[in-house]
């Protein structure tokens, strides 16, 4: 089984994931980290500055969505990429530190 890290939850992140949480199924874990508590649809931004949507119509929360993907979503910002892992871990990781009202400040290896 397979780890893959996905950084960010923007359209980019948030697209990756979704794919890859169809095509790998439950055979490999799909973790994604981001800093956000929701994502928010920027081209939209326009009409809520001109008063014909509210924020909450272009924003909806991560937890929920990444939940129902089978995605480990992780509210956190990433520190640090070790690729070749370290002198403790033979593996990849990157290093994240939490940033929800829960866990906040707390670090760990991903």
């Amino acid at each position: 089984m397979s780890k893959i890290v996905v950084l960010g939850a923007g359209i980019s992140g948030h697209t990756a994931v979704s794919y890859l949480s169809k095509a790998l199924k439950k055979k490999h874990e799909v973790i994604i980290i981001s800093p956000n508590s929701n994502f928010q649809w920027l081209p939209s931004n326009i009409w809520v500055g001109v008063g014909l949507m509210s924020i909450d119509q272009v924003k909806f929360k991560l937890a929920p969505v990444y939940k129902k993907l089978g995605v480990n979503y992780k509210q956190a910002k990433a520190i640090s990429i070790h690729p070749e892992g370290d002198n403790k871990n033979i593996k990849g990781f990157v290093k994240i530190e939490y940033v929800s009202d829960e866990e906040k400040g707390e670090k760990r290896n991903c």
